[in-house]
């Protein structure tokens, strides 16, 4: 019989930024994945990042995880906050913010590889509107 275990490096084969930005919002997003959108430590996590002007981001993380969800077609696979790694699906969640205002191609394909569909296109405004107002504040997501 073979053993079908899997590895930490197969379940988690990305290092979770060291930025401090890209790291408060993949807890963030960990948070509300597991918690629900209106998730109270994500809201902290994001006014510990953004400051005073939080509320834009964190509502736009709100939308996008609710629309992320909406049109995924598999299952997104999350870490716990803890983790000093992350899953193909959070290291393509940041790759999303990261790329979603300047390289729209690399943004769908990073969106692409987290929903597993093409029907997309609102998420990636939702994307863009998030990283534009993480750069807005001078905390641009950026691993």
């Amino acid at each position: 019989m073979a053993d079908e275990s899997l590895t930490i490096a197969e379940l988690l084969p990305h290092l979770a930024p060291a930025a401090q930005p890209a790291r408060n919002v993949l807890v963030a997003m960990r948070l509300m994945a597991s918690g629900g959108t209106d998730n109270a430590h994500a809201a902290n996590t994001m006014i510990a990042t953004c400051g005073i002007g939080y509320q834009k981001p964190l509502i736009f993380l709100r939308m996008l995880m609710q629309e992320v969800s909406r049109v995924a077609r598999h299952p997104i696979t999350i870490a716990p906050c803890c983790c000093p790694r992350m899953t193909e699906g959070e290291a393509a969640f940041l790759d999303l913010i990261e790329t979603a205002s300047d390289t729209t191609p690399t943004a769908r394909a990073a969106l692409t590889r987290l929903t597993g569909t093409l029907d997309h296109l609102s998420a990636l405004f939702i994307a863009q509107g998030l990283a534009t107002a993480m750069a807005d504040l001078g905390r641009p997501v950026s691993r």
